[in-house]
């Protein structure tokens, strides 16, 4: 369920950054800025893990984790899990990219009067699945998770929400610290089915830490709070290779099987935060210059 929050949020910042200047001409740049974005950490990661994957490569899941089409199956497989496992929501991002500009034109197309309606149909194809799946009466889905195709309603939740937009700021301050509060119940308590719940509330919460003036949006605009935000990407796609290669490091040179649970999350996070200053921002400066050379 928390990669729905990934999915949800990059909908809506893609479509409040892209809605109003989107041209003919904007789907090479964009694409460009994306592949910038993502791909040389991704390719990083990758690196890292290749001893580990070593042993069990395959030339065509290979290939298809490179070019991140792995979770582009219709067929039960070990395809988006290959390699580099938390690698399978990029495939899965990939995906969005690619058919995010007809996204935005049927989105255009939708009057206003239509949100509503369109929300909730949404929002129940996004439940209906992962409901099946809880309830265990829908396995197709549960071996199926990767799909992008059973992941874009989230994504299109996303986008939708980032239609509307408030008159002026909100000012009531508690509405996000309550839906917060309630996103974490919904995950907490894990109550059966009511778990899918959880894709509004994510919804919501994005909305309003856009749109409310709250302690909380304050809280999470503190410079550190930001770094790690931004060094977030690298914190996700590094977590698999980073922990082997700690394990290794302890059980072989140490001999101390459990040092790698202790020290795991503050090397994941110094890794990734001078991944993301040294790598990852003069890459995507390299590679956007390059497409405007």
């Amino acid at each position: 369920m928390a990669v729905s929050f990934f999915f949800i949020l990059s909908g809506f910042l893609l479509t409040l950054i892209y809605r109003a200047g989107w041209t003919t001409g904007s789907y090479r740049q964009f694409i460009i800025a994306r592949f910038a974005r993502i791909y040389p950490v991704y390719l990083l990661a990758l690196a890292i893990q290749a001893p580990f994957y070593y042993p069990l490569a395959h030339i065509h899941k290979t290939i298809a984790v490179a070019l991140m089409v792995q979770s582009w199956t219709v067929l039960p497989s070990d395809y988006p899990g290959a390699w580099n496992f938390p690698a399978w929501t990029l495939s899965v991002e990939w995906f969005f990219y690619v058919v995010f500009p007809a996204l935005l034109w049927l989105l255009a197309r939708v009057r206003r009067k239509w949100l509503a309606i369109a929300a909730i149909l949404i929002v129940s194809i996004a439940m209906d699945g992962p409901q099946a799946a809880i309830g265990a009466h829908l396995t197709w889905f549960s071996r199926h998770i990767p799909l992008p195709l059973l992941r874009l309603p989230e994504f299109a939740l996303g986008m939708l929400v980032a239609t509307i937009q408030p008159r002026q700021q909100l000012k009531s301050r508690w509405w996000t610290a309550t839906v917060i509060l309630l996103t974490v119940l919904l995950l907490g308590l894990n109550v059966h089915r009511f778990v899918t719940l959880v894709v509004i509330a994510f919804a919501a919460m994005i909305w309003l830490l856009v749109y409310e003036e709250s302690a909380v949006r304050r809280w999470l605009e503190v410079p550190s709070l930001v770094l790690l935000g931004s060094a977030s990407y690298a914190i996700y796609i590094l977590q698999d290779p980073i922990r082997n290669w700690l394990t290794l490091w302890s059980e072989t040179w140490l001999h101390l099987p459990a040092m790698e649970r202790v020290g795991y999350p503050c090397v994941l996070i110094v890794i990734s935060i001078a991944t993301f200053l040294r790598l990852e921002q003069p890459a995507r400066k390299w590679l956007r210059s390059c497409s405007r050379a």
